[in-house]
């Protein structure tokens, strides 16, 4: 007797600021994308404190998008906290709501799930498509090397905003994690790392502008000196996740 193999649920969290009615596109294609991974899914979208907030009919007309709304601006961080208590999938997706990345590889992040804990969005994977102006690719780059001087994170990207989680190990990591705003990312896979998650990257497509805050890059700088300091001075991870001299598992490329 053949039996028909339950499909995961999936839960999407995304993270929104002032994304107005450019929610709208992200949307409609991340919903065909997953439709064609499973019909078993959910949308959390965290409204950090908008002074335009995300508008599309999705969001009032589909029962599977619910929108959680932070009462000021928080930080990325705090908003995929939230959607991490919220989600309950058994796989969880962190995707950016400004359009600058493409939903087309989910289902590789879905499928890649069943073996590892941690999925990365990484624009230097072989297979990704990186469009962007010179300054950023140098600016992410010279981020990406002090990344993996400072925090011992050896990945070709950390701050793509496409990652995916099992759900279960994703609300272990945000529960340990003090970051709220810029980099959360590098702080949470500096957890996983400790933690002895299996941690892989993948391909991606994004697009982004010309612009950027140097006041954003700046304030990055200070967080991720903040987690070293945590990490190599204080070892108040080591501490608080109960490991000591954590032997790093290698990152991968699916």
């Amino acid at each position: 007797m053949n039996t028909v193999a339950v499909r995961p649920r999936v839960s999407v969290i995304m993270p929104a600021y002032n994304v107005g009615k450019k929610i709208d596109g992200v949307l409609n294609s991340l919903m065909e994308n997953l439709t064609s991974i499973t019909e078993d899914y959910e949308i959390i979208i965290v409204d950090d404190g908008s002074q335009t907030p995300p508008a599309s009919n999705a969001i009032t007309l589909n029962d599977k998008v619910r929108m959680v709304k932070h009462p000021v601006n928080m930080g990325k961080g705090a908003a995929v906290k939230t959607g991490a208590n919220h989600a309950r999938g058994e796989y969880a997706i962190i995707m950016d709501a400004d359009g600058d990345i493409g939903s087309e590889n989910l289902e590789q992040y879905v499928a890649a799930l069943k073996s590892y804990d941690v999925i990365v969005g990484s624009k230097r994977h072989p297979e990704s498509v990186y469009r962007a102006p010179l300054t950023r690719k140098l600016l992410s780059l010279a981020f990406n090397r002090m990344v993996k001087l400072l925090a011992g994170i050896r990945l070709g990207d950390t701050q793509t905003g496409l990652k995916a989680f099992r759900t279960r190990h994703l609300k272990t990591i945000m529960n340990a994690i003090v970051v709220k705003r810029y980099a959360w990312d590098v702080e949470a896979l500096l957890v996983a790392n400790l933690l002895k998650m299996k941690v892989a990257e993948a391909p991606v497509r994004i697009e982004q502008g010309s612009r950027f805050s140097l006041k954003a890059v700046l304030n990055m700088l200070v967080e991720i000196l903040g987690i070293t300091y945590r990490y190599r001075v204080l070892r108040w991870y080591q501490k608080n996740l109960g490991r000591k001299n954590p032997e790093y598992r290698p990152i991968l490329k699916i």
